[in-house]
Order: C-alpha cells, then sequence, then structure tokens
C-alpha cells in the first residue's frame, strides 16, 4: 500500500473524506493526517517488535589511545596523566587499560581535572616508569555499568542484548539512558526496531494496527468526537494484543540451545543410563 493509501484507511475509519495525495492535499483531513503520521508510526513501531521492522547491529566501543600521554607521580603519589586537550571534567569515571610501564594505571578510575592538559587518576598509586604510547582509555558511566555503548541513529526500541535466539526473552543486563546503551560487555550484539519509514514493506498487521492509531489521533480534530478516538485507541491496543503478537512472531524461530555437558539435564540422562 502506498502512504496515501494507509492515510485514506485511517480517515475511513472517520467517516472522514479520502485525499488524492496525502503529502498535497490542502484539506483539513489531510493537513491533520500529516501532522501526525510520523509520531504515530514511531509509537506504532514500539508497540511490538515487529518482524519487518527488526534488524540487527554490531556496538563496539572507540578507546582513545595513550600516544603522546605521560603518566607521572602528581607528587602525592597518585598518578597524573599529561593528554593534551584531554576533555575530561573532575568526577568522571574513566576505563584505562593495555598500560605498559605503570600497569597500576589499568582499572577504573574517578578522575580529577588539573587543567586542559592533565587530570589525576583517584587513588592510585604511582609506580613504575610508562612505556611510551601503550595503553588506552574510555569514559565510562559515572557508577553501576561498566560500558556506555551509542546505540544506531534509527533505533526506536531494544530487543535483545547478547542474547540466546534459542530463549526468546533471553537478554544480557542492560540499561538505556540518555539515548545510550549501558552494559558490562565491551561488545554488544543488539537485536531493535528501527524506524521503518518504508510503507511499502509494511505488513498488514502493522497498517491496520497504524491505521487505527493514527485515526485516534485526529478523531478530535476531524470528528470533533473525543469518544471516536478512545474508540479507535482501543481498537489499535487490540490489534497488538498478544494474540496478534504471536502470529507476527511465528514468522521467525530462534535455535534450539543444546544443553552443557554439565547441565543438570545432562546429569539426570546419564543417571538413569547408569541405573539401567
Amino acid at each position: 500500500m502506498t502512504k496515501t493509501e494507509i492515510c485514506n484507511l485511517a480517515l475511513s475509519l472517520l467517516s472522514a473524506n479520502t485525499a488524492t495525495d496525502i503529502d498535497t492535499d490542502t484539506t483539513p483531513q489531510a493537513e491533520a493526517v500529516r501532522r501526525w503520521f510520523a509520531p504515530a508510526r514511531d509509537e506504532c513501531l514500539v508497540s511490538h517488535p515487529w518482524n519487518f521492522a527488526t534488524k540487527r547491529a554490531r556496538l563496539t566501543l572507540t578507546w582513545t589511545a595513550l600516544s603522546g600521554v605521560a603518566l607521572a607521580d602528581n607528587g602525592s603519589g597518585e598518578i597524573r596523566v599529561t593528554h593534551t586537550s584531554h576533555g575530561l571534567t573532575t568526577g568522571q569515571r574513566i576505563h584505562m587499560q593495555d598500560v605498559e610501564g605503570v600497569t597500576a594505571a589499568n582499572g577504573t578510575w574517578y578522575v580529577t581535572r588539573i587543567d586542559a592538559d592533565t587530570y589525576d587518576l583517584d587513588a592510585s598509586v604511582f609506580a613504575g616508569t610508562h612505556t611510551s604510547g601503550t595503553g588506552e582509555w574510555i569514559v565510562a558511566p559515572l557508577h553501576g555499568w561498566d560500558y556506555k555503548h551509542t546505540l544506531p541513529t534509527d533505533n526506536l526500541r531494544v530487543v535483545r542484548v547478547n542474547g540466546y535466539e534459542g530463549n526468546e526473552e533471553d537478554s544480557a543486563p542492560y540499561a538505556i539512558e540518555e539515548s545510550v546503551l549501558l552494559s558490562d560487555d565491551t561488545i554488544i550484539d543488539l537485536q531493535y526496531v528501527y524506524q521503518h519509514t518504508t510503507v511499502a514493506n509494511w505488513t498488514q498487521d502493522f497498517i491496520n494496527a497504524f491505521a487505527a492509531l493514527l485515526a485516534s489521533y485526529v478523531a478530535a480534530e476531524i470528528t470533533e468526537s473525543v469518544g471516536r478516538g478512545e474508540t479507535l485507541r482501543k481498537q489499535f491496543e487490540a490489534i497488538v494484543a498478544p494474540q496478534k503478537r504471536r502470529n507476527d512472531a511465528r514468522t521467525g524461530k530462534g535455535r534450539t540451545l543444546q544443553p552443557t555437558f554439565n547441565s543438570q539435564l545432562v546429569a539426570a540422562r546419564r543417571s538413569s543410563i547408569t541405573n539401567w
């Protein structure tokens, strides 16, 4: 279906005049639908992990190399890092790894900014001589999680993080804050619902749900009936109810996970064989 046909489906739910071209028509109905099209689309997409709008990405961290950086005693026994235009502020938390010579620098630290080019690793203990060019660092979440990952720009809803496909609900622990993904993993295999804007690829179940939701947004403006909008909202919620979600999920199947050699299941089977 085209964008105009989908919008006309929403308008027909309101017994309103349909449009010839939803992007150019100047009728109040067309203008209302255009105004709410994108917000309703994104809300409908995040309402369920629709298979047609779900994809995958691998997120990795970008570390800053300690090239041209010096690690020395700050005069009080802590490690001072001299790094031109480091960009850090007091109280930030960083990870540092692969430092040679001053191996005590490897770890997680809160920092104290001295100036634009130097900072101290709080509560660190300096020892050794830094091997020039070794080591790298990255800004970490302030507390609770080890790493923060930048989400894809088209992400609307995270479905699974480092999960096993045989367990449909399985996912590694994570949190979403300030549009970044917080995790204890350095590499993220991400499954997510994206902002799918190509209407020609939308499934009919999604189109039906979207039309009802879009109509619910513009109902009061077009029909001057708040109750009609509430009814259409309930119609939308019924379409994305568990039964419809199961229908969509059946278009794919996760891999079956084999039990590990020392699992309780394997142990129980071995025991039964031994008792024969």
